[in-house]
């Protein structure tokens, strides 16, 4: 039996070898060539009568997570992410580029998004016609989002063997309870608010009836935006799109089964076009590139880094923050809040005296309870000092993500976020059970009641968990007093329409959650009204990026399009490590969490 084992020792460890062999060898090469490429960047010659293309890869994100170079050594699976202030940013800029004749969406490669940023970018679109200049959707495949902002587009083409087929949204979740009952994992759960149902995945087998209210309501609202934005822009009459789903298959039968004269019989796409007539009919409208013989044409990132220019910060200034993702103590990179690192940003605002107002972009459903509140103890300091701070709230600003939004002189919001979420909750999972299973005990001594009273193969005590209980308490209690504070509520107002529930932007206004309904643009328009200052430049405060992560970012970038799949096993696999790494994130001091779960993660 030994020489079995080592012989499968041997194995793995030669299969790793070549592993990190084979990525270590592409990833040289592809060094070289991005090496190459930062060296030759200049002005990129662009003929005139181009289109820029608008083509995103994967969904679109307010900041991208951050690359790690074991996850290119181990293969891992690499995000997907297009920031929708580049896509913004190279639509503005062509709109008065003279070069730049159309707009061409093509959305194949892009996915499921958010509403506030679908939104963010169709205005940015709708803005660009007004130039005169076409814009023109085409493609194979319109997921959901991507024909949310084909709608936008002057014309929609579709290849005949296309799909164009809007769903509806929902929420769904996987639980884990028998689960950890064959292997005897003890959930402790310790939470305040009726609808906080962070952990129920710990613990139930299903949902619960509070948890099913909170997310239909949400889910609700998005559909009625969207398929009220995909009718307007696309002139269908009200309720077509739900009348369609509710019957699917009589829609279908008059489309003979065929999906692409579906979405043409539907007014999704306005033509049915193959491949080389679509090429034909770009190079009508572009003219003909020489070399590649396609129509002439530039890529959005390749135009954005040739054109975008360093604005010049001076004068008054708008400090706009970004705070994307779980929010843990200490550090953190891309993609999460850490209270070190975000307070960093924060205290290089509030030291520039320049600086009028400061504007925190929140993308967030929250973390740490601690972390939360160092940094809104850092916003109030801003404040303090007689700057105003907006909180401008993008796809999600729930749980701790309202937290540190609070207390801001306004809260912005798209009528769609996700905000609320006010509650709180501790989770220590213990294996006393797993380990007695296998004949395993603990015993032992301890100085106080305290001493050793919490441990994962012990459990925990019950005065350790009245204790975790009572922190929770008083968090939640905190929890309250400072949105109290924030929004000039009662305390009793406040818990109302807190105990974790869920809401959409559009209702916290209602509810005074809200002060304004809006994207960042308005919210930083807002911050100079309130520093009392009409001229003035605005500056986006990031940590600089180093070039080896610049290069390891163009590197993923590269090297997603091969450790990507959409096959259901890869799909399954990444749903469990979501959940794995949202339970690493959980390095409250205290254990105590203003998470929300209730909202689904950035894809």
């Amino acid at each position: 039996m030994k020489i079995i084992s080592q012989i499968f020792s041997f194995l793995w460890k030669s299969l790793k070898a070549v592993h990190v062999l084979v990525f270590g060898t592409i990833s040289l090469f592809l060094i070289i060539a991005l090496l190459g490429a930062l060296g030759s960047m200049g002005n990129l010659p662009i003929p005139d009568g181009s289109a820029l293309v608008i083509n995103p890869l994967g969904g679109l994100v307010e900041q991208k997570t951050a690359p790690k170079p074991q996850d290119l050594l181990q293969g891992a699976d690499v995000p997907k992410q297009t920031l929708v202030k580049d896509i913004v940013d190279a639509i503005s800029i062509a709109k008065t580029d003279d070069r730049i004749k159309i707009l061409v969406l093509k959305l194949d490669g892009m996915g499921e998004s958010f509403l506030p940023k679908l939104q963010r970018v169709a205005r940015a679109i709708d803005d660009f016609k007004t130039s005169g200049k076409k814009v023109i959707a085409a493609g194979t495949q319109y997921n959901q989002s991507a024909l949310f902002l084909a709608a936008h587009a002057d014309e929609v083409l579709m290849d005949p063997e296309g799909v164009a087929l809007p769903e509806g949204y929902s929420m769904y979740r996987s639980y884990y309870k028998n689960i950890l009952d064959n292997f005897d994992v003890s959930i402790n759960l310790y939470k305040v608010g009726k609808y906080k149902s962070a952990m129920e995945p710990y613990f139930r087998t299903n949902m619960s009836d509070e948890d099913k209210e909170a997310r239909l309501g949400i889910i609700n609202n998005w559909w009625a935006a969207y398929t009220s934005g995909m009718e307007s822009a696309r002139n269908q009459d009200t309720g077509s799109i739900n009348a369609l789903l509710n019957d699917p298959m009589t829609s279908l039968a008059e489309a003979n089964g065929n999906l692409g004269q579906l979405a043409l019989n539907l007014k999704f796409v306005d033509r049915l076009i193959t491949r080389s007539e679509l090429r034909d009919y770009l190079i009508e409208l572009t003219g003909e590139d020489e070399e590649t013989h396609e129509y002439r044409r530039v890529a959005f990132s390749a135009y954005l880094k040739s054109e975008r220019k360093s604005e010049k910060i001076n004068g008054n200034k708008i400090a706009v923050i970004t705070a994307v993702g779980t929010i843990v103590d200490g550090k953190a990179d891309g993609g999460s809040i850490g209270s070190t690192s975000l307070t960093k940003l924060i205290r290089k605002a509030h030291d520039d005296k320049d600086v009028v107002a400061v504007v925190l972009r929140v993308d967030s459903g929250g973390g740490s309870k601690s972390a939360s509140e160092i940094i809104r103890q850092e916003l109030e300091l801003v404040q303090k000092s007689g700057t105003p701070v907006v909180a401008s709230m993008g796809s999600l600003a729930a749980s701790g993500g309202y937290w540190i939004s609070a207390t801001a002189d306004q809260i912005w919001a798209s009528p769609t976020t996700l905000t609320g979420s006010i509650g709180i909750f501790g989770f220590i999972p213990t294996i006393e059970k797993t380990l007695a299973r296998y004949g395993i005990d603990s015993d032992g001594v301890g100085t106080t009641p305290l001493a050793g009273a919490a441990s994962i193969d012990r459990g925990i005590s019950s005065l350790y968990g009245s204790l975790i209980q009572a922190v929770i308490d008083s968090g939640y209690q905190q929890f309250l007093d400072t949105v109290s504070k924030g929004r000039k509520m009662s305390v009793d107002d406040v818990h109302e329409i807190a105990q974790g529930r869920v809401w959409s932007g559009e209702k916290a206004k209602e509810l005074g959650l809200v002060d304004r309904l809006g994207d960042l643009d308005e919210a930083i328009k807002a911050a100079a009204k309130l520093a009392d200052v009409e001229d003035y430049s605005v500056w986006y405060i990031e940590k600089e990026a180093s070039f080896e992560e610049e290069i390891l970012r163009e590197l993923m970038a590269e090297v997603s399009e091969y450790t990507n799949s959409s096959d259901p096993i890869s799909m399954v696999y990444r749903k469990i490590r979501q959940e794995l790494t949202f339970l690493s994130q959980l390095n409250d001091p205290h254990n105590a969490y203003v998470i929300c779960t209730s909202c689904p993660l950035e894809q």
